[in-house]
């Protein structure tokens, strides 16, 4: 029996990742041909109703929260950068002897527990080593240590633009979850009833023994295999996301996942949600092109790079993480109804 895969859930897909997917199905259907798979009558309303939430989805953007958050992280990083230099020039002293009164206390516990890599975690967790490091800092060194190496600016300026992404961070969030948790999920359900029609269409023609319906059986099996591969890398990118800590709700153009940089060498910080993607927030709307599409002009850069992420990717400890759930729709798609009618190119249910 031909059927879509039922053992991954697609309801577990943050907004960008089940919009990318829902994409890609329309994209499907109109390559193989509406009219062999039954779903001409489906077409326009799946259509209509995917834009509908590629509007919505994307529509954060380009949120001013979004764009400070970018800015506070990147000066963030720059200046972490720039004092652990600073503290890799203590390790080399020869002849001063203050900076060798605190060589010992700068590498046992300031240079070998802050990395240079602690630029490419993700935002939140970035968040917190920083607080760690600055709280080390004065800690360790003291006013004597702070003032020999000149770090007393620097010090306050990281900790200003640790809280400055902070704050910005939560304003997006509360931004995105008031987005989100209303008309987006709403729309969430919506796509996936439509979907669940045509799922249900293509698998009774794939399976008919008809063989009035033959051409229609041998396109609609190759709709669902195509489907199924879909699935598969949706599930894939799901979870490689989650493994980066990422729980979070995509947005528009992210990876869905917001990544924090990858690579601290070029700047520490990469946004999912940018055009930058989600790595594992991978999974952005990977879906560059506009379609068109028998009702509807889809279209939508989900990112690509974070990643997760997405960093775009957005990573871990997201609170804006309102999943909206698929619970309403507990049908099995792998289990069509046995009441549809063959009429003509259609299949009513």
């Amino acid at each position: 029996m031909f059927s879509i895969n039922s053992n991954f859930s697609i309801s577990r897909l943050n907004n960008a990742e089940i919009t990318a997917f829902f994409m890609n199905v329309q994209k499907a259907i109109t390559t193989i041909d509406p009219t062999k798979l039954g779903v001409t009558s489906i077409l326009p309303a799946y259509s209509s109703k995917l834009q509908e939430l590629i509007d919505r989805v994307y529509v954060s953007q380009g949120s001013e929260f979004t764009a400070a958050m970018k800015a506070a992280d990147d000066r963030r990083c720059l200046i972490f950068r720039r004092i652990r230099l600073r503290l890799q020039m203590v390790e080399v002293a020869e002849q001063n002897e203050a900076l060798l009164a605190i060589q010992d206390v700068v590498r046992t516990h300031l240079l070998s527990k802050y990395v240079a890599t602690v630029t490419s975690k993700a935002y939140q967790e970035r968040s917190s080593i920083l607080k760690g490091f600055i709280l080390d800092l004065n800690e360790k060194l003291g006013d004597s240590g702070i003032e020999t190496l000149g770090l007393a600016d620097d010090i306050t300026a990281l900790e200003d633009a640790n809280n400055a992404f902070i704050a910005a961070y939560a304003q997006r969030t509360a931004e995105k979850a008031e987005g989100s948790m209303g008309v987006t999920a709403r729309l969430r359900d919506e796509m996936y009833d439509l979907y669940l029609q045509v799922i249900y269409t293509v698998q009774y023609l794939a399976n008919s023994t008809d063989e009035a319906n033959a051409e229609k059986a041998t396109a609609c099996q190759a709709f669902i295999a195509h489907v199924n591969v879909l699935l598969s890398d949706a599930k894939k990118r799901l979870e490689q996301r989650l493994s980066n800590g990422d729980t979070e709700e995509g947005e528009g153009g992210s990876n869905t996942g917001e990544e924090g940089g990858q690579g601290g060498s070029n700047g520490g910080s990469n946004e999912g949600g940018q055009g930058g993607g989600s790595n594992g927030g991978s999974s952005g709307a990977n879906n560059g092109s506009t379609e068109n599409n028998g009702g509807g002009n889809t279209g939508g850069n989900g990112g690509s790079g974070s990643s997760e992420s997405s960093e775009s990717s957005e990573n871990s400890d997201h609170s804006d993480h309102s999943e909206p759930s698929d619970n309403s729709n507990t049908t099995d798609p792998n289990k069509p109804s046995d009441s549809g009618v063959v009429n003509g190119d259609e299949v009513s249910f």
